[in-house]
């Protein structure tokens, strides 16, 4: 019986070709994106579960309070918070922090292969680790033991790739390196970092000393990270340490609703749910991965109403065929079993083609969200999971189940004496049914498009809005790691040698440049007020070329000069920093330069007013300092951002973090070439690294140009699934209606008649659609501007442009498939009648 089912669904597949391809065609399409979408989210929500513990493993951020409201989060934590919490909580196994090398400068690594041959990188991924770091999270140790390799000073811990970098396929354990010329060891070698981490770094240092700053509570830049025991009540923890935290740091109490605050953050949700400030690495975005999922399942319902939109259509077709089965005696039962299978064939046919299909194109959607699915999925173990599996089995069961189970219904219920005298008719039932669903699906387009219309649009405002400063044309050189007593008069020569180039135009130098979260953040007040008044403010150390090198205009005031260089006697360890003869110190000369938004933070009514005012600030330590300038306000992260609160100072020593080099680029790798020889000379043993600001500023935008691919791809997708269902009903109703046309011509209907006759229902659906469709999409677009600090407006193109695109497609679709019909001789079409 079972065979005799399957042979009549394949000759049923095969008797209506163009019916089967549209159907199979527009599942499978439907069915990739659903699975493409579906290892794109499990890729995203697999990161930081690698680990044994993972679920025991949490990060400790801390969170900024204002008046009591939360004002925002660090990823970071104080020095000594660590140590305290192992000490004071049973609960807590092992506590573990790790920070970056290379927070100013940079760190430039050399290893020796042998006695006479070296390598040398300027590695951005560094940090300093605790002995407890690996064993916390259990990384696999290739060369080396996890517990003690960190133990000792200097010593040296490299992911594989990196060793492999360094030293080839020779065992690296033991081998001397040195780090900004300074010697270190070898003394791990562990494996690379899996790509769903939040983690990111190649090389772990140990600190300089055992128990390095472990005290420390107003140093807060180190990743803190707790394993609790299995039997730990985590609520009852996280409860806990507030009062600890207070014990070590200090808090104005005159104002008890500014404060600061750790908590515990599960790792498992640092990639997805944390936005904190200082992250190791960019995140994703739980909100954004989400909705790609249900988009995904908007193009599958969108492909599963084609298929039952095309059924019901044709159930005239199939009536006859019901009524000879009944009158043999077929039950109801029989019936529904044989539509069934019917679609259990076209699907199992289009999942084969899914298979193919998605294969196919899988390295091609990796490359449109920048992530290697493929591999995380891989790593994570997941492809042979049957958990993994479970929800595209249901997808599938589902599909066979709503695409079938109507029609089949429908079909099984016509009277065989009606159905064989010829009084059978439309149902008017069914002809709703697919108006509705033809409506859904049209409603479903117009979102879509306004959707893709607004992140386009938002994206293209913020990589060309004005920032408040020039980004184009401008390069940035990381500056020297590894420095001496003579590193004054090397920058003197680098840039004496630079300014004998016609290519550059200017070159300042700064620790901090436009394009990225600032490394400090401290606090300043108008001098005479009480330090409970203090105010939060982001500090950078410029040179007096810096703003005219960015362009950024003063409203007030004027720009630093070189009698204005900071005075810091208590520097730590200013002995080795500024050579004696460089170091004249000069207390009154503490000039400081403001933003408009600091100026107005301050409480001064116009940037004027600001000038020659005297503050308080704290850097290491509180100074006094004189207002000399106000500089307008600009972007310096993305316009996610409101414009922050800056002071900026001139540096008194010139180990500057990065050179900004404003140059023409008619000839641009002759310039870097040149620029790579004057480098070479004032800073040996340093490499010659850059970076353009535009790029480096634009980066910010990843994750919302990955989302603006993504939904247009997607977009797009169900857009064309739609025109297939729409090509499917219209190739149906054109055959069903071919009489009713000549008939019309022969009374002598014009042809635009004819095609209008068949474009009016698609028109009043789309109408009624956009009336459905549109308040959505007001509200949908307001949520997610409301995300951005600057955005554009919620404009006018968003309510014209989709209807208008899908009257476009969907009259030509129509047009196309009713041309042949309205243009045929009447004579033959009638000739049977």
């Amino acid at each position: 019986m079972l065979t005799s089912y399957l042979l009549v669904a394949w000759r049923n597949a095969l008797r209506h070709k163009v019916f089967s391809l549209i159907n199979i065609f527009g599942l499978s399409i439907g069915m990739t994106a659903v699975m493409l979408v579906y290892f794109h989210v499990q890729s995203e929500r697999s990161f930081d579960k690698f680990g044994r513990d993972s679920d025991r493993i949490y990060r400790v951020p801390l969170s900024y309070y204002i008046n009591g409201n939360y004002d925002h989060g660090d990823a970071v934590n104080h020095a000594g918070l660590a140590a305290a919490l192992k000490s004071n909580f049973p609960e807590i196994e092992i506590s573990a922090r790790i920070n970056p090398s290379t927070n100013w400068y940079g760190t430039t690594v050399v290893g020796y292969e042998d006695e006479f041959k070296s390598v040398q990188f300027n590695e951005t991924k560094l940090y300093f680790a605790d002995p407890t770091f690996i064993p916390l999270f259990g990384f696999r140790m290739i060369e080396g033991d996890a517990a003690t390799s960190l133990e000792e000073p200097r010593s040296l811990v490299l992911t594989k790739k990196t060793a492999f970098k360094y030293f080839g396929n020779e065992p690296a354990l033991g081998k001397p390196i040195q780090v900004n010329g300074e010697d270190y060891k070898v003394t791990g070698v562990m494996a690379d970092l899996p790509p769903n981490t939040h983690l990111d770094f190649e090389l772990l240092s140990s600190y300089p000393q055992k128990d390095f700053a472990n005290s420390e509570w107003g140093w807060s830049q180190f990743f803190t990270y707790v394993k609790v025991t299995p039997q730990a009540d985590v609520v009852a923890l996280e409860a806990k340490i507030p009062a600890l935290f207070d014990e070590h740091v200090w808090r104005d109490k005159s104002k008890p609703g500014d404060r600061t605050a750790p908590a515990l953050q599960p790792i498992s949700e640092i990639h997805l749910k944390s936005h904190l400030d200082r992250e190791m690495r960019d995140n994703g975005n739980e909100r954004t991965i989400y909705f790609i999922g249900i988009l995904g399942l908007m193009i599958m319902a969108i492909a599963w109403i084609n298929y039952i939109n095309i059924s019901t259509a044709r159930a005239m077709e199939r009536a006859k065929e019901v009524g000879m089965r009944k009158v043999s005696g077929a039950t109801r039962k029989q019936l529904v079993t044989q539509f069934l299978l019917d679609a259990t064939l076209i699907n199992c046919l289009a999942v084969i083609l899914t298979a193919v299909i998605t294969t196919a194109i899988l390295p091609a959607y990796e490359l449109l969200t920048g992530s290697p699915i493929s591999e995380i999925l891989s790593v994570a173990g997941v492809w042979s999971s049957f958990a993994f599996w479970v929800l595209p089995v249901a997808i599938f069961i589902a599909g066979v189940v709503i695409v079938g189970v109507y029609p089949a219904l429908l079909l099984s219920s016509f009277k065989p004496m009606s159905v064989l005298k010829g009084r059978f008719t439309k149902s008017s039932t069914g002809i709703i049914l697919r108006k509705g669903l033809v409506g859904f699906q049209y409603v479903l387009s117009v979102i879509l498009i306004a959707g893709t219309i607004t992140i386009s649009r938002q994206v293209n405002f913020m990589q060309t809005q004005d920032l408040g400063y020039t980004k184009e044309q401008i390069l940035v050189v990381k500056g020297p790691t590894v420095a001496d007593s003579t590193i004054n008069s090397r920058f003197r020569q680098f840039q004496n040698e630079q300014a004998k180039l016609p290519e550059i135009i200017k070159m300042g130098r700064s620790l901090d440049v436009p394009g990225r979260a600032m490394l400090f953040m401290n606090q300043i007040r108008p001098f005479g007020t009480p330090s409970n008044e203090d105010i939060g403010a982001y500090d950078m150390m410029i040179d007096e070329q810096f703003f005219s090198t960015y362009e950024i205009p003063f409203v007030a005031g004027r720009n630093f000069s070189e009698e204005d260089r900071f005075s810091f006697p208590d520097y730590p360890n200013i002995s080795t920093v500024i050579p004696p003869r460089d170091r004249t110190f000069h207390p009154e000369r503490n000039k400081i330069i403001i933003n408009e938004s600091l100026s107005k933070s301050l409480g001064f009514k116009n940037p004027e007013e600001a000038i020659n005012q005297k503050v308080r600030f704290r850097l290491w330590n509180e100074f006094t300092g004189e207002i000399i300038g106000v500089v307008k306000n600009y972007h310096q992260q993305s316009l996610h951002k409101n414009y922050e609160p800056i002071f900026y100072y001139y540096g008194a020593f010139e180990q500057w973090g990065s050179i900004s080099i404003r140059l023409q680029t008619t000839d641009l790798p002759g310039t870097l070439e040149k620029m790579r020889k004057n480098y070479a000379a004032a800073f040996p043993g340093n490499p010659f690294e850059y970076y353009f600001v535009d790029e480096y500023f634009n980066e910010q935008y990843n994750v919302e140009q990955k989302f603006e691919r993504v939904f247009t791809v997607l977009t797009t997708v169900a857009i064309f699934i739609s025109c297939l269902g729409l090509l499917g009903l219209g190739i149906y109703n054109v055959a069903q209606r071919i009489r009713e046309i000549g008939i019309r011509k022969v009374l002598g209907a014009p042809v635009s008649s004819i095609l209008l006759l068949f474009c009016k229902d698609s028109f009043y659906l789309l109408a009624v659609s956009c009336a459905i469709a549109l308040p959505i999409v007001w509200m949908g677009v307001q949520s997610w501007l409301s995300t951005f600090a600057f955005h554009i407006g919620v404009e006018w193109i968003i309510y014209v442009a989709p209807p208008l695109m899908l009257l476009i497609i969907s009259t030509v679709t129509i047009v196309a498939i009713s041309m042949r019909a309205a243009m045929t001789n009447p004579a033959e079409t009638l000739r049977t009648e």
